[in-house]
């Protein structure tokens, strides 16, 4: 028993040990297994990783290399503008001016008590006129962020120069994610950031220059369009918004190439088979409202001011409709190199003489090397949807820009029977919200110039696959596309500072300035506008892209004002009162100090007209800086003597029986300055037109006199009450007032609005 018993063990012992071995030497082996497994993934990791590191290097080597080589070409195309960057700006005239809104942002911001955001009181003194606060926010924000370390035309250089190398860059790399082929996308790059239309605007029109941020739109649209996703919609809507930062004409324009590719998209999905429909159609909704919403978060606060105004009554920002005949471009200019090209610029000029409107509006020359290319890429690629696509959007685009009527060599009607030719864009006008407010409509080829830069890009792609020598073929196609597109040297004007500016922008009192004759000529007036970027005043009347109506009101019916501002000898009005007796009085009171008389844009006798007028007239010290072609007269501060001032309501002057009248409307007003509080009269004659009405005359608040005023000239004599200061005297007709047109028995094509007839105007103290 003992000794089976012990076998027994023995044999159990020895089994349990080499079953322990076995699970010993098995674990072992699984664990070497597993060790081995894990070596071998963290070798494929690293190897991903290396990978990983080797293709962002070489992207980042590869993207560097573009921006070096387009910043290089920016800078021999653009010549000789960044070699005399801190001295001149490019081209001049309105690129003046959008210098001065680049400045006016941050002062707008940070000095509430001076001027406003939505309206700006340092022009058109003393009642400024709204204003859109961010007609180029992109370029308004980096000109704040470098302004403090850079001279605000240095900026504007550089935001200029920005606008060629990514505009070619976002296209880069948009042709690069279509053909995967960088030579095509380089040379697509050349072909919209070089373009005729581009260096045209660039000479003034700063919002149509910022064409950059347009391509890195469609990037992410065209990945909206292949890939889906979240993420891609997200990124179309930031760049849709930077877009709209760039220019307001371009969000409109670019939400119509939104709405096309939407329509197309929709169009191929119906046209597959066997698909569910339903699901596809629930996918570009998603993704496009997804695209919308974000647009709209980051459109708002740019844009509810525009859109407030373009929804009231007095929606000052909508034009006559013609304006969007005269700002389309005419059919030949689409083959027809620009003017600044230094070969046929001088043999076209001629030619874009005859269009309508001005030549920047109708530089819109695609390119023989890019047509034949875009027809190429058409034709070998028929077959590629995005292909298609973009040949859409390039004639389509191509024709909107040539607006409601067609025009050939300036001409707008055809054959003995005069016949025009309505185009797509007459509808768009009605369909599309604000786009009557859009006048250049020559600026939609900006689209365009893209997709004929995309369709060129898919054909060189396609002539490089059928030919080994490449680097050859590059380099010619790119040299044509340059030529043909060449602007060198491109236009400058110079950037000065008179000492006179200098001198006042020391001085910290805040006063106003009347500049003569900024407002009888834009030319001065774009350049006297930039020198309120040294001295920092407030200036009378001056320009701006769009103002209301009755902005010049002050200019136009303020004794002294009127006659300085129009270049024109004294004048008679209604208002019967010594200006050699108050004209410096009236100068005191809405604090303007100097007038300037900047000579370079006046002739003798219109200078010696002006300083006749000045010595004669108003209290003044005279200071002639003749080195900037300045006389500057200070004017003298005295008492302020009571004087009278015509305010809103009323026509134009003319004669009635050999003495000067002026019509009202419905409402008129008048201002009387008293220098103390004080009973007088106002004596006056007056007629109505057509049939007789109710003349209502308030003392401020206070209903002063009423009458039935005949269509006979009769006098009135009307008490009325003076505080010291400002005194407002309103005329209101409670019949309102007619126009002459709208009287079939008159006979007449007179369009104004008239009610009563004022003669004479006397303010008598007793």
């Amino acid at each position: 028993m003992k000794s089976s018993i012990r076998g027994i063990m023995k044999s159990s012992i020895r089994g349990i040990m080499k079953s322990s071995i076995r699970s010993i030497m098995k674990t072992g082996v699984e664990n070497t297994k597993k060790i081995k497994k894990y070596k071998i993934s963290d070798k494929i990791n690293d190897k991903i990783n290396d990978k990983i590191s080797y293709f962002q290097e070489k992207s980042f080597k590869e993207h560097a290399g573009v921006l070096i080589l387009y910043t290089l070409l920016t800078f021999i195309l653009t010549y000789p503008v960044v070699f005399k960057i801190r001295t001149y700006i490019p081209g001049g005239g309105d690129a003046f001016h959008w210098i001065r809104t680049l400045w006016y942002t941050p002062v707008a911001i940070f000095n509430p008590d001076l001027t406003k955001l939505s309206h700006d009181y340092l022009m058109f003194h003393p009642y400024g006129i709204p204003a859109s606060p961010f007609q180029s926010a992109f370029n308004q924000i980096l000109a704040y962020l470098l302004s403090s370390v850079i001279d605000i035309h240095v900026v504007y250089n550089i935001l200029f120069l920005f606008s060629f190398i990514f505009g070619a860059f976002g296209t880069y790399l948009l042709i690069k994610y279509l053909t995967d082929d960088r030579i095509s996308s380089f040379i697509a790059g050349l072909v919209f950031a070089f373009s005729p239309y581009h260096f045209a605007h660039s000479l003034g029109h700063f919002g149509a220059t910022s064409i950059e941020w347009i391509p890195f739109c469609a990037l992410y649209l065209m990945k909206m369009l292949k890939e889906g996703g979240a993420r891609n919609s997200f990124f179309a809507g930031i760049f849709f918004i930077l877009v709209a930062m760039s220019d307001l004409q371009y969000m409109v324009f670019m939400g119509i190439f939104v709405m096309l590719l939407f329509v197309y998209e929709t169009y191929t999905l119906l046209r597959k088979e066997k698909i569910d429909f339903k699901k596809g159609l629930g996918i570009i909704f998603y993704k496009y409202s997804l695209f919308g919403v974000v647009s709209f978060i980051g459109l708002i606060p740019i844009t509810i001011e525009n859109i407030l105004i373009a929804t009231s009554n007095e929606n000052f920002l909508k034009l006559d409709p013609y304006e969007a005949v005269m700002g389309s471009t005419d059919l030949l200019s689409f083959f027809l190199p620009s003017v600044l090209h230094p070969v046929f610029g001088d043999i076209t000029v001629d030619i874009y003489s005859n269009f309508l409107g001005n030549t920047s509006e109708n530089t819109t020359f695609i390119g023989y090397t890019v047509i034949l290319l875009s027809l190429f890429a058409t034709c070998r690629l028929r077959g590629n949807r995005y292909v298609k696509f973009w040949s859409i959007a390039a004639l389509f685009f191509s024709l909107i820009s040539l607006g409601p009527l067609l025009h050939i060599n300036g001409s707008t009607s055809f054959t003995v029977f005069n016949t025009t030719v309505p185009l797509p864009h007459l509808v768009l006008y009605y369909l599309v919200p604000f786009l009557d407010n859009c006048r250049t409509t020559g600026r939609f080829f900006v689209i365009a110039s893209l997709s004929f830069a995309v369709l060129a890009g898919y054909g060189v792609s396609e002539l490089l696959k059928s030919n080994r020598n490449k680097k050859m073929i590059a380099i010619v196609i790119s040299s044509l596309v340059i030529f043909e597109y060449l602007a060198i040297p491109l236009p400058i004007s110079a950037v000065t500072e008179p000492s006179f500016y200098k001198e006042i922008s020391q001085d910290e009192d805040n006063y106003a300035l009347l500049e003569i004759p900024a407002t009888l000529n834009y030319k001065a007036g774009v350049s006297t506008i930039y020198y309120q970027t040294i001295h920092g005043k407030p200036v009378v009347g001056n320009w701006a892209a769009r103002f209301p109506s009755d902005a010049r009101d002050f200019e136009l019916n303020t004794p002294v004002i009127r006659e300085l501002t129009y270049l024109q000898p004294p004048t008679t009005d209604i208002l019967l009162q010594d200006i050699s007796q108050v004209g410096t009085s009236i100068l005191n009171y809405y604090n303007i100090s100097y007038i300037i008389l900047h000579t370079d844009y006046m002739d003798d006798r219109e200078v010696n007209l002006s300083e006749t007028f000045i010595q004669e007239t108003l209290k003044t010290e005279r200071k002639a800086y003749e080195k900037d072609s300045l006389i500057v007269y200070h004017v003298k501060k005295e008492p302020v003597k009571p004087f009278m001032i015509l305010k809103d309501g009323w026509n134009q002057l003319e004669e009635m029986n050999g003495n000067p009248t002026r019509w009202m409307s419905n409402n008129a007003t008048i201002i009387i300055h008293s220098d103390s509080t004080r009973n007088a009269a106002l004596k006056f004659d007056v007629c109505s037109f057509y049939r007789p009405r109710t003349l209502e005359i308030y003392n401020g608040k206070t209903l002063k006199n009423r009458q039935i005023i005949t269509t006979n000239i009769t006098s009135n004599y009307i008490p009325i009450s003076l505080e010291k200061g400002e005194n407002l005297i309103f005329l209101h007709v409670p019949e309102g007032s007619e126009r002459p047109c709208d009287l079939p028995e008159l006979i007449s094509i007179d369009s104004r609005e008239l009610s009563i007839a004022i003669q004479g105007v006397q303010l008598i103290f007793p």
